[in-house]
């Protein structure tokens, strides 16, 4: 399949856990996500968001070749946070 080439993309979360998928440039990146989930067992699933570039939020419908993804790109995991605002003195 020449048309749709293979690719690695790396997830790295905020313990420095890095984990590689590869997969077809037009596949959805939803099993990226899911194999994350999968491989990190202290992550709950759906728990957290996927972001590229510190500031591109993916979707599980997107694909590398929409969103220009190269070979041995790098996925952040980011956790969802819990609560927030500032503690009162």
């Amino acid at each position: 399949m020449e048309d749709d080439p293979l690719i690695t993309l790396k997830v790295l979360d905020l313990e420095g856990r890095r984990v590689y998928h590869t997969m077809r440039m037009n596949n959805r990146l939803q099993g990226l996500m899911d194999a994350y989930y999968k491989k990190v067992a202290d992550v709950t699933y759906g728990s957290g968001t996927f972001m590229f570039d510190g500031s591109i939020r993916l979707r599980g419908t997107n694909t590398p070749a929409e969103l220009d993804l190269n070979d041995e790109d790098e996925i952040e995991f980011f956790p969802t946070m819990i609560g927030g605002g500032s503690v009162g003195a």
